[in-house]
């Protein structure tokens, strides 16, 4: 499984994983995962998604955590703006809701949550593809030669020259 994962994130094709089982991978991963590498892998699935679907997945991620009484200050982020928002300060804010709001994330990343979309699937199977090929020996760099968030017509030209990848 780990290596059809890997394979998917080198071709870009992670989209075409179903929901059920990407989350079901992700959760496996980011129970097994140092938190700096749960960040990492987010931050890197996060560079790939174009800013306004990126900022509306964390738009709902945001709401959820500030409506329990979460500070930006308790996630360690400066920036409100999900549309603004910076991969790394993404990323941290869904460490922050993994490590201490999991219920969260999973209404918002979940298959079938309340708040789930085609693009929380995207990020799910991203992540969880990008965590194989991890957890395989590829490292968080290179690969994803496919276009990832730029195939399967969720938008965007791709451009893999932005050092993370």
């Amino acid at each position: 499984m780990s290596q059809q994962y890997a394979n998917a994130w080198d071709q870009g094709t992670y989209h075409q994983i179903p929901h059920q089982e990407a989350w079901q991978n992700y959760n496996q991963f980011a129970q097994n995962m140092p938190p700096q590498a749960f960040e990492q892998a987010h931050q890197q699935v996060y560079t790939q998604m174009p800013p306004q679907q990126r900022g509306g997945l964390l738009q709902n991620l945001l709401n959820g955590l500030t409506q329990r009484g979460v500070t930006p200050q308790q996630m360690g982020i400066q920036n409100t703006d999900p549309y603004t928002m910076s991969p790394q300060e993404a990323a941290r804010m869904t460490g922050y809701a993994q490590q201490q709001q999991p219920d969260i994330l999973h209404q918002v990343l979940g298959p079938g949550g309340a708040l789930g979309s085609p693009w929380a699937k995207l990020a799910v199977a991203g992540v969880a593809a990008l965590a194989a090929k991890q957890f395989l020996g590829g490292g968080f760099g290179g690969g994803n030669q496919g276009g990832g968030f730029g195939q399967g017509g969720f938008g965007g030209n791709q451009n893999n020259d932005n050092g993370l990848l």
